[in-house]
């Protein structure tokens, strides 16, 4: 309904956008460089930021810059009740056969990620994104899987992924193991104030809009509504853009915002 009554092509504000649409602000520019970094050097790496700041998008990002004639990666978003659940999901994901005894599907899976390093040439990244729903015993059996008889070479690397109840949780004395094994962390924050009105004015390029639809004061009222993270951001924008539909108004003004304020707590 507010494509056809704005005239956009599409919703501006959906949360279905092409790779090649992502709007790269500063931090996903940062994500992107210590990323590539990561892929060098290997080991574990922290990505921690609010509830809709970006994380997965900046992680598929990445997973499409990958050769897969050099790297695979196997990404988790799952929790888990057990240990055995834990192992059965990467065998599933990496179509091997799931051991009942955890000791033995430790054994195999690791035996397998040294045969895609050292036989393939291929380096396995795993990506536990939601992390901070991951028990202390499943981050022990990551720091675990990445136990290896080798000084200067790591077969297999880990991004732990989550918001930012992760990090109290990577710092507390159960995970200290796994705490000293991160070798990059990085923490995504909200856009910038300019950052964001770019983001909003690209989105509705994007859709076909060649005139302002927001106001100036308005744009700065979203910004300080979101925190500038662009999940919120989008929920907002979409909330007015149906309330300026519903008072039939073309342009989003102050007004219109004090009284769509509340619609998308």
């Amino acid at each position: 309904m507010i494509n056809t009554y704005f005239g956009f092509s599409k919703n501006p504000f959906s949360k279905a956008i092409s790779e090649k649409d992502i709007f790269i602000f500063k931090d996903f520019e940062n994500i992107k460089n210590r990323l590539q970094f990561f892929l060098k050097e290997g080991g574990f790496f922290l990505l921690t930021g609010m509830i809709g700041s970006g994380k997965t998008t900046a992680l598929k990002m990445f997973a499409s810059s990958l050769n897969p004639n050099t790297h695979r990666m196997i990404y988790i978003n799952d929790t888990f009740t057990n240990k055995r659940d834990f192992y059965r999901t990467i065998s599933r994901c990496l179509d091997l056969n799931a051991y009942h005894y955890i000791d033995d599907a430790r054994y195999f899976l690791k035996k397998y990620i040294l045969e895609l390093f050292f036989v393939k040439k291929i380096m396995p990244i795993f990506v536990f994104d939601e992390a901070q729903n991951l028990s202390g015993f499943i981050l022990e059996e990551i720091r675990l899987l990445s136990n290896y008889d080798y000084d200067s070479i790591n077969p297999v690397s880990f991004i732990i992924s989550g918001h930012n109840l992760l990090k109290q949780r990577i710092n507390i004395h159960e995970n200290e193991a796994l705490n000293q094994r991160i070798t990059i962390r990085f923490n995504i924050s909200g856009m910038t104030l300019a950052e964001t009105c770019s983001f909003i004015n690209n989105k509705l390029s994007l859709a076909g809009s060649s005139s302002a639809i927001f106001t100036d004061s308005v744009l700065s009222k979203i910004y300080e509504a979101s925190s500038g993270i662009p999940r919120m951001i989008n929920k907002i924008c979409y909330s007015l853009l149906l309330s300026a539909m519903a008072n039939n108004k073309k342009i989003i003004d102050d007004l219109l915002f004090s009284q769509t304020s509340g619609e998308w707590d």
